[in-house]
């Protein structure tokens, strides 16, 4: 029979494979951080500009909150174009996993090959938080702008429904982006249905595991977030060996 390697056997093998490695990785994360920073400040700035201009020539307040709604779903389309990276994330680690070279170009694998079947996947992860949690800032926003309890109220509500929804459908696509690459004959949806279907019963190992970063996060928010630098690399190593045991378990007799 097979089984399942245990998570803190994961977390180890993750932090051995990365000896000696994380300058590499820490760059490959500070330059998606960079991308995707640039581009929200820009997309903001711009918006920001162009609200406050549609305003002061109109005196309209719903011509200045629609206006507002163009940028808010143009960031959500740069967004899904963006979490495209998250393939050519996955493409690298495997890459380190597996002991074959590995750069950092690497980030822009899913723009390079079968693009829009990797866009169809970040898509559905965008819209899915975006669903699910976008109530919780809208309300949110509301409440800091109005500063009526009734809107926090409303917030507190909308989270607790939209993590009861997000948590088990994130973590039923969170394997995705390595499947794609598993199956490149797949298109976009098939990636997804089978990631559903591989994650039943192992959505409760995955959540295991994503706790079990918690005190490491706590330390690294009192280090001014420094300390992602060097989290961030150990994760994703563990999420990889998390996918390469789920694709095949270890030989037990």
């Amino acid at each position: 029979m097979r089984q399942h390697r245990k998570l803190f056997q994961l977390k180890n093998t993750a932090k051995d494979k990365l000896e000696g490695k994380y300058g590499v990785t820490i760059r490959l994360f500070l330059l998606n951080m960079l991308i995707t920073g640039v581009v929200h400040l820009l997309i903001n700035s711009v918006g920001s500009n162009t609200v406050n201009s549609v305003y002061s020539l109109t005196g309209s307040a719903s011509a200045a909150r629609g206006m507002s709604f163009v940028f808010d779903i143009l960031l959500l389309a740069a967004d899904i174009v963006l979490g495209v990276m998250n393939a050519g994330i996955a493409f690298y680690f495997l890459k380190v996993a597996c002991g074959e070279p590995f750069l950092v170009k690497d980030l822009f694998y899913g723009y390079k090959t079968d693009s829009k079947k990797i866009l169809l996947i970040s898509g559905a992860v965008v819209l899915c938080q975006t669903l699910c949690l976008g109530p919780f800032q809208y309300l949110c926003a509301n409440y800091l702008r109005t500063r009526e309890d009734r809107w926090l109220l409303y917030a507190l509500a909308a989270m607790v429904v939209g993590l009861c929804i997000y948590v088990p459908v994130s973590l039923g696509i969170a394997m995705s982006f390595y499947l794609a690459l598993d199956f490149p004959g797949n298109t976009g949806r098939e990636i997804l249905s089978r990631c559903w279907h591989i994650m039943k019963g192992q959505r409760g190992r995955l959540f295991g595991l994503e706790m079990s970063f918690l005190p490491l996060m706590f330390l690294c928010i009192l280090s001014f977030g420094i300390g992602f630098l060097w989290l961030l690399p150990y994760m994703q190593m563990t999420y990889t060996y998390f996918f390469l045991d789920l694709m095949n378990p270890e030989k037990k007799i």
